[in-house]
């Protein structure tokens, strides 16, 4: 039965729609004007947009691309999407399942729905377009338009999709007028509130599409070398390099440059499992890797990234980025592990994490942490000529916090500063104490955390403490890791620099663990070399290798005025080997390992 009850359409003539988009200067109020009349008045229920069909009878609008994308939300609630036999309808933003029957019209039943229908409609409709069918559809008895109602009809809808292309023209000219706001001009990447938005957007759209959604937090290894080494210009070759290749990564919903070389991934997965994804990221980390390999050969890149799989429409797009950027940093500490995906253990070491940043003020106030002295002794005649300070942190139980548990925390959150401070404070006091007492007195190192380079309030603390406790210059000296040097080299020189002026000497701790030393260390005036346990293999018999490398690295040093010092030093083959290969200095567990003030004492007495 054909019902064609027509429908009065008088009161909004064309040329009266049209008049409506006159007086409405924004093509987006025009378009909620014109729905809202067809809507109410007409009881028009919904678009409807299917897949192809040849159907009698129905009053098809074709159209080659639709563009949905940029439809008001407004708009959305009263589009469905149906297959072509008409008998599959969803409103993507209702959710709303309906069984259709052409014959008896429009009626809610319970039943299976096609989702893998629906899952790809709407995958089509977010990558914003859609090749279809667009029919208008009418709920309520006996309401048909009829052939002079449809054609008042198309033409409204022809007016309605107009104004949506020229919403969507202006938007895209507003989008490029606005681009500076919204993309970083080195990498051509979003910025980071643009990606937050958007994937905010798309962990709501996980409800269409059975996917789960990479968060991958990524940064490039000694990037800071490449700007201090070659040029800030070749820096920013790597980033728009890299721009470029995350871009087209498959599956990216989006990506930003958070900042310096750290990007952030939004990237579409079907399968949520943590090593597929993984394998997945390592795989692209190692295939750029070599592509800006090729543009710096000097100095090894490689792209760590760290990785968290939202798989629940209810998590929160700024703790899935927090997460995976927590196993970026994890997978900086473990070599050889390029790429991390965050698990529950992680969210118990954030916990031990804030737990230890809140006892550091009073472990700090009631003395918990305790300075150790390893003492260095004279390959010459085995004598102590210096020591260590180094930190421990024993808790009102008795337990101790090994530095390797906090040591790394307070590098990160910037606690180190607090932290060394407190070290040097003691360090200063403990010389001051001796040299007032008349008691043998030997320097005393101190370690440098990267943190303190960033500006030169370190420099005004040191100063400040030479003048509150009147020690002699001659007895401190100042530790900087290998690894500092190369990530900050002219911050460290200008330490280097302000230190001699003072009369203070420094050394470069842990020679030989890095990758870039034998280049930079020629122009580098430190006073003493360290040179890492690792080539003490934690007391075993060194081979032939070993004693080859360190012969040639102790002449290097001897033949560029450096005092050589060996760490790690074990068993009494390795001190007869260091003193006969010219090591000025030996530090290790042979001699003593850390001890506290007291027992440092006692043992300065017996070597003294």
């Amino acid at each position: 039965m054909n019902r064609t009850k027509s429908l009065s359409c008088s009161w909004l003539t064309v040329e009266g729609a049209k008049e409506i988009i006159r007086e409405n200067s924004l093509p987006s109020e025009s378009i909620y004007r014109l729905m809202n009349y067809m809507s109410d008045s007409l009881g028009l229920a919904a678009l409807r947009i299917h897949q192809p069909a040849s159907r009698k009878g129905s009053t098809q609008i074709t159209h080659e691309k639709l563009v949905l994308k940029s439809i008001p939300r407004r708009l959305n609630q009263v589009i469905t999407f149906s297959d072509a036999d008409m008998d599959q309808i969803m409103n993507p933003h209702g959710i709303n399942y309906k069984i259709y029957d052409s014959e008896s019209g429009p009626n809610p039943v319970n039943g299976e729905i096609n989702r893998g229908f629906v899952t790809l409609m709407l995958r089509h409709v977010i990558e914003g377009e859609f090749q279809g069918v667009l029919e208008m559809v009418f709920e309520g008895e006996e309401r048909y338009p009829s052939e002079k109602d449809m054609d008042v009809l198309v033409a409204l809808k022809d007016l309605i999709f107009e104004q949506i292309l020229i919403y969507e023209k202006k938007r895209r000219a507003g989008s490029r007028e606005n681009e500076s706001e919204v993309l970083d001009y080195l990498s051509g990447l979003h910025r980071y509130e643009t990606f937050l938005d958007n994937l905010d957007h798309a962990i709501r759209d996980m409800v269409y599409e059975d996917i789960a959604i990479a968060i991958v937090c990524t940064d490039i290894t000694h990037f800071k070398l490449v700007n201090e080494n070659l040029g800030y210009r070749k820096g920013d070759e790597l980033l728009r390099a890299s721009g470029q290749m995350i871009s087209a990564i498959p599956g990216l919903i989006d990506a930003c440059r958070f900042y310096s070389d750290n990007f952030i991934m939004a990237i579409r997965s079907v399968s949520p499992d943590n090593e597929r994804i993984r394998t997945r990221v390592e795989s692209s980390n190692q295939h750029n890797s070599m592509t800006l390999q090729k543009m710096c050969p000097e100095i090894q890149i490689r792209f760590n990234s760290g990785v968290y799989v939202i798989k629940d429409v209810k998590t929160d797009a700024a703790s899935a980025i927090s997460y995976a950027n927590t196993a970026r940093k994890q997978a900086k500490v473990f070599n050889g592990m390029h790429c991390i995906v965050f698990t529950e253990e992680m969210i118990e070491d954030l916990r031990r994490s804030d737990e230890l940043n809140s006892e550091l003020p009073n472990a700090i106030k009631n003395h918990n942490l305790m300075v150790y002295y390893q003492p260095k002794i004279s390959c010459a005649d085995e004598k102590i000529i210096g020591a260590e300070a180094l930190i421990r942190w024993r808790r009102d139980d008795g337990s101790f916090v090994y530095p390797d548990q906090f040591i790394p925390e307070f590098e990160k959150n910037g606690n180190i500063i607090r932290l060394d401070y407190y070290v040097y404070d003691e360090v200063f006091q403990f010389l001051h104490t001796r040299i007032e007492n008349g008691m043998p007195v030997v320097p005393i190192s101190m370690n440098v955390s990267r943190r303190h380079l960033e500006n030169e309030d370190i420099l005004f603390y040191i100063e400040h403490l030479i003048n509150k406790y009147e020690v002699p210059t001659g007895y401190i000296e100042f530790e900087l890791t290998e690894s500092i040097y190369i990530d900050n080299i002219e911050p460290a020189l200008n330490f280097i620099a302000r230190c001699n002026q003072m009369g203070i000497k420094v050394s470069m701790d842990d020679f030989g663990s890095g990758y870039s030393s034998l280049n930079m260390i020629s122009s580098i005036p430190i006073d003493i070399l360290k040179i890492d346990g690792v080539f003490m293999h934690r007391g075993k018999k060194l081979n032939v290798n070993d004693k080859i490398v360190l012969n040639n690295v102790i002449n290097m040093a001897k033949e560029l005025n450096m005092v050589v010092l060996c760490e790690g030093v074990e068993t009494r083959e390795q001190v007869d080997f260091l003193k006969e290969a010219g090591c000025d200095v030996i530090q290790g567990f042979f001699f003593g390992k850390p001890m506290p003030e007291s027992d440092f004492d006692s043992f300065m007495k017996q070597f003294a």
